[in-house]
């Protein structure tokens, strides 16, 4: 199933004989069944959408997600469904007292270090004959990212709470020699002075980029969260907030490397000039399009994850209910996602 991005001002989405039409001035551009259908994706303020096409939506359990212009999910339409999944909700926020949360938080941060790591030895590698002195650069950065790993495994304690601070202060020591690798891994034209989050304010078109692919990211892993029944906002490595949801930005880190920081790099290298992405200190529509659709075309990518060959989605679909099963003692353990 695909993604159905709506990214253009004038256009209709409705419903005519069954099936999700979209309308550009009086003319029919594309019809879709329902079944092949993952999500509807919305991208502008000016497209209009039918009460037919909410109830066609809601009736194949089909999501639809309105974005802001920077990639953030700002609202969500799910079909009524009841969750009853109290036990399940009241293992989780146990588990956050316990020494299950901090293992819990541990696991999520060794697994976003290694996807990092990952990420930079094999740049490394297929650089070892073009450019080797690049390619030595980028190994020693993956031999500190491991010296981290290896301070991480050593964290314990009796709750996610315990061990927070620590595995955040570890992350970030992690985080800064990655992003020095990242950059090595842009052409040279494009602009990045460093990591720079949305609230931050950035101009450059590789801080635009990776917030908006986080932002998709985002809105992916609430539906796979709310869908198996967890509170996204009960979190263990990111502390319990009102104004996020801890949860979805925890399971978030073992994806951010594998989908989003991939697909912004394979991106900002097909470009001829990045700089003409930005206008008004945010992307430009299209950029934004090919950028949506290059996301939804890496979470179509199979790669194999606890002994399944299975699309990204899927697996993102997957891990919140792998997570469960942990919770309620169905599984010995929680393994989240790499791909070393």
């Amino acid at each position: 199933m695909k993604r159905l991005i709506v990214n253009e001002p004038g256009l209709f989405v409705g419903v005519k004989n069954g099936l999700v039409t979209v309308w550009k001035r009086g003319e029919k551009v594309a019809e879709v069944p329902p079944p092949h259908v993952g999500q509807v994706a919305v991208f502008t303020r000016g497209a209009s959408l039918s009460s037919a096409l909410f109830r066609l939506l809601a009736r194949h359990r089909i999501d639809l997600v309105v974005y802001s212009g920077y990639g953030l999910p700002v609202a969500r339409l799910s079909s009524v469904r009841a969750s009853g999944a109290v036990k399940l909700r009241k293992a989780q926020y146990k588990a956050q007292g316990e020494e299950t949360g901090a293992t819990i938080a541990k696991m999520v941060v060794l697994a976003k270090l290694m996807n990092q790591a990952t990420i930079l030895r094999e740049a490394a590698k297929s650089r070892m004959s073009s450019d080797p002195e690049k390619s030595r650069t980028l190994t020693s950065m993956v031999e500190e990212i491991r010296r981290v790993v290896q301070l991480v495994a050593k964290v314990n304690g009796r709750s996610a709470e315990d061990v927070r601070g620590e595995l955040i202060r570890l992350e970030a020591d992690a985080a800064e020699t990655y992003w020095r690798g990242f950059k090595l891994l842009l052409p040279e034209d494009v602009e990045f002075p460093g990591r720079r989050k949305r609230y931050e304010a950035p101009s450059d078109p590789a801080n635009l980029s990776i917030n908006f692919c986080y932002g998709l990211l985002a809105a992916e892993v609430l539906l796979a969260v709310e869908r198996c029944g967890l509170d996204p906002f009960a979190g263990f490595l990111h502390a319990d907030s009102p104004r996020r949801p801890a949860l979805v930005m925890d399971i978030m880190e073992e994806f951010r490397q594998p989908v989003a920081d991939r697909v912004v790099l394979a991106f900002l290298s097909s470009v001829d000039k990045a700089a003409s992405l930005v206008e008004g200190g945010k992307l430009k529509r299209q950029a934004r399009f090919e950028l949506a659709k290059a996301f939804s075309e890496r979470l179509s990518k199979v790669v194999t994850f606890a002994g399944r060959a299975l699309p990204i989605s899927s697996h993102v679909l997957l891990q919140p209910r792998r997570l469960a099963a942990f919770l309620l003692g169905k599984a010995p353990r929680y393994a989240p996602f790499t791909t070393r």
